[in-house]
């Protein structure tokens, strides 16, 4: 079962589908500079929510790109001005340069292949474009080994080790322009869940029903382990194989 289908994360999370709503969108727009005129991409656009924001807000009609058929159906019917396509980041179906903008709003740990994701989203980004970037990252990652023999589809399986991301990110050529602490939305993501569901063993046991609900708790202890963090990530293309000086969080 695809987390983001399940209608208890909807629940918690609204229509965005992670933490912190549309605040950090439209931090990124604003830092940006992006316009009516601007070639956005949003990568795991899900039910669409970033998509309808950016067209009612800002006039911007994005592409919305995400592996979930159920998911882009809800994106079509809300965004029927917007291109809609099924597929996945480490395989993007445009040309190069075709983009100013790239958002991964908590989607980037969901991908596959996290280093061809990263390649293909600065082939299809202009020169200077921009790469957004909201997600989960373990402020212990020491302990993130301790998932890899889960199979729960969600963020938190894919969490970062954020110096890593960093150095990637860096060495394929995005310059960090701005690096920022957001984990006080994810608190308040968790509270939700914690007062919706009793628990954060009883939230994932219902969500994820791929899962034994004993499994499900072992999830959450190791999860807890990884003290899981958020953060916000805005890059610039740059060269290839260029650096920046960005300290980590």
């Amino acid at each position: 079962m695809n987390l983001y289908e399940s209608p208890q994360i909807h629940e918690i999370t609204g229509e965005t589908l992670r933490p912190g709503g549309f605040e950090l969108t439209q931090k990124a727009v604003s830092c940006c500079g992006l316009n009516k005129q601007s070639r956005v991409l949003d990568l795991g656009c899900g039910r669409g929510a970033t998509l309808e924001y950016l067209f009612k807000e800002h006039s911007i009609k994005a592409t919305g790109i995400d592996p979930s058929e159920k998911l882009l159906r809800i994106a079509k019917e809300k965004n029927p001005f917007a291109e809609l396509i099924s597929g996945k980041g480490d395989s993007l179906p445009f040309k190069e340069a075709n983009f100013e903008c790239v958002f991964a709003e908590c989607t980037l740990s969901l991908m596959d292949e996290l280093d061809k994701t990263l390649q293909e989203v600065f082939r299809v980004l202009d020169s200077r474009g921009w790469f957004v970037i909201t997600d989960v990252y373990a402020r212990n990652p020491s302990a993130i080994p301790l998932l890899e023999n889960f199979s729960i589809h969600s963020c938190m399986r894919g969490i970062h080790t954020l110096p890593l991301l960093i150095k990637k990110l860096e060495e394929i050529g995005f310059e960090v322009i701005l690096l920022e602490e957001c984990t006080h939305f994810l608190r308040e993501l968790m509270v939700k869940a914690i007062f919706s569901h009793g628990s954060m063993e009883a939230f994932w046991s219902k969500t994820v029903t791929s899962e034994h609900p004993r499994s499900c708790c072992s999830f959450e202890q190791n999860l807890r382990e990884c003290k899981p963090g958020y953060f916000m990530l805005i890059t610039q293309k740059g060269e290839k194989h260029g650096r920046s000086s960005a300290t980590p969080i």
